[in-house]
């Protein structure tokens, strides 16, 4: 026990009048031999004296050292434990400093009823009776106001309720030791309250939803999505810290464990090969997360995988066992529809995978022949680009492919077709060459004068169609032509002052026509 003397004597007389203790010259008092409590605790009184020779007397309880149960451990610590004095400086000069004590751990979540105990604080001045308690602080004066509380008397602080480490994980109390009179008898005492954890906050997915996706033919050990989740109990200890686990992956096939979770990471990855978009293109999978290194609280979460497809499937050409075609086209036809190629292709419609790329590879000479593909059906539309020439041509063999948009993912064979073009023969017009013809003639000839003979030739010679001829716009009515031989004579006099002759020309159209096509020959 300390006194505070305002001398600078440190040693004095002290007298116990209780012989089972002794007290030392610089205040320690110490039992001298082993004593029983019957009654759990024992008082006597300590006489001593200054150099004045004034007597000084304090009263000094020693209480048995037993288990302080509430119902529930607050901090592990004895009653005896639970009684913290204010330090007293060794000098009697006063020390402005607040004095702070190791911190005070109390569960979370206690039971009633309430108040409850925390922590007994004595002053250490030699007559208590003269002291009165006062707290300030987090929890006391301050929000949350009234958490705790002081026994003014007994300095016992309470705790009027229970806690919440997800509120609050901390208090920071001061403890104040005041004179009757107002006056401070101690320097402040400053006590910190942790509050302990306790399992009462599941995990939480971030979503309940999980959503990935991962392509078909991926190999083992390839990342397909990363879960996360959260607890709201302290992440040092076993409260706060969660692993991941699978618990049912539906379905089953190929293998029933398709996938693993990291426990830790919750990164998901493929641990099986075998995933084919064509014959699965989804599955779900049940996560667990729970504390306790996943033994303790748990929840649950939905994760949908999505196998992407690949371009695993080659387009095929849906034809006969030859994939030939053959298509019969008029010649002279420009942008004539040839034929369809039906193709087939297992990926995924309308992606890049799917779309069918065409490409004539073989017997296009000239470029007649153009193929594009129908966006909807994915067919490949074969046109003719140029008209076709029966008589230097009668047929054409192409040779055509098929791809897609992108590079195949595995080693596939091309598909190819072959498409034979036979050229069909139509009555075509004769033809005059050149297609204007300009003869120089005096206007004074005599009528029935030759002109000029001019011969359309028919370019359908296998046909052997005979050619005539007629005059079909002769304004002055000056020439006449020869039906079946094309020859032109002078059927009028001639007037080069004539209203229908423009810069010293007369110009008249003259038709040739074999079975049913014509053509005609401008003559000047």
């Amino acid at each position: 026990m300390d006194f505070d003397i305002c001398t600078d004597q440190n040693r004095f007389l002290f007298i116990c009048d209780d012989n089972r203790f002794k007290v030392e010259m610089d205040g320690t008092i110490k039992v001298k031999h082993d004593i029983k409590l019957h009654h759990g605790r024992i008082s006597f009184s300590i006489h001593g004296w200054h150099s004045v020779g004034k007597k000084m007397t304090s009263l000094v309880t020693v209480e048995y050292q037993r288990p302080h149960h509430t119902g529930h451990e607050m901090n592990g610590q004895t009653e005896s434990q639970n009684i913290q004095m204010f330090p007293h400086p060794s000098s009697g000069l006063k020390r402005h400093k607040r004095w702070v004590i190791k911190p005070i751990f109390i569960h979370e979540n206690l039971g009633g009823p309430f108040p409850k105990e925390v922590k007994q604080v004595k002053s250490s001045m030699w007559n208590e009776s003269f002291i009165h308690y006062s707290i300030t602080g987090e929890g006391a004066d301050l929000p949350p106001v009234g958490l705790f509380i002081i026994d003014r008397d007994s300095g016992m602080i309470l705790v009027t309720g229970p806690l919440d480490r997800e509120k609050q994980s901390k208090y920071l109390l001061t403890v104040h030791a005041n004179l009757r009179n107002g006056t401070s008898a101690e320097k402040p005492l400053k006590i910190s309250i942790i509050v302990k954890d306790e399992n009462d906050n599941k995990p939480e997915f971030i979503s309940n939803t999980l959503v990935g996706n991962v392509s078909e033919g991926s190999y083992p050990g390839t990342s397909v999505m990363t879960v996360t989740a959260t607890d709201k109990d302290d992440p040092t200890t076993d409260n706060g810290m969660f692993k991941f686990s699978i618990l049912s992956q539906t379905p089953p096939v190929p293998y029933p464990e398709m996938f693993a979770i990291d426990q830790d990471t919750g990164t998901i990855r493929v641990i099986s090969a075998g995933l084919d978009r064509e014959k699965l293109s989804e599955y779900t999978l049940i996560i667990k997360v729970a504390d306790k290194e996943g033994t303790g609280l748990s929840n649950t979460a939905t994760a949908s995988i999505t196998v992407l497809d690949q371009n695993d499937n080659a387009p095929q050409f849906k034809s006969n066992n030859c994939k030939c075609y053959i298509q019969n086209v008029p010649e002279n036809a420009v942008d004539f529809e040839v034929v369809r190629l039906i193709v087939t292709d297992d990926d995924e419609p309308h992606t890049p995978t799917w779309n069918a790329k065409y490409r004539i590879v073989k017997g296009n000479d000239g470029g007649k022949f153009g193929i594009t593909t129908d966006p909807d059906s994915n067919d490949g539309i074969v046109k003719t680009i140029k008209g076709l020439d029966f008589e230097a041509k009668q047929q054409y063999i192409l040779l055509i492919t098929v791809g897609n948009e992108v590079p195949f993912s595995t080693s596939s064979p091309t598909s190819t077709a072959t498409l034979v073009v036979t050229v069909e023969d139509v009555n075509e017009a004769p033809i005059f060459s050149p297609p204007t013809l300009s003869v120089p003639v005096k206007e004074d000839v005599p009528l029935n004068t030759f002109i000029a003979t001019y011969q359309a030739k028919d370019p359908d010679i296998e046909m052997k169609q005979t050619v005539s001829y007629y005059i079909d716009n002769d304004p002055a009515g000056w020439l006449n032509v020869d039906k079946e031989s094309g020859t032109i004579t002078v059927k009028q006099a001639m007037d080069r002052e004539s209203l229908f002759v423009k810069n010293d020309k007369y110009t008249s159209l003259i038709y040739a026509y074999d079975n049913g096509n014509i053509s005609f020959l401008l003559s000047e």
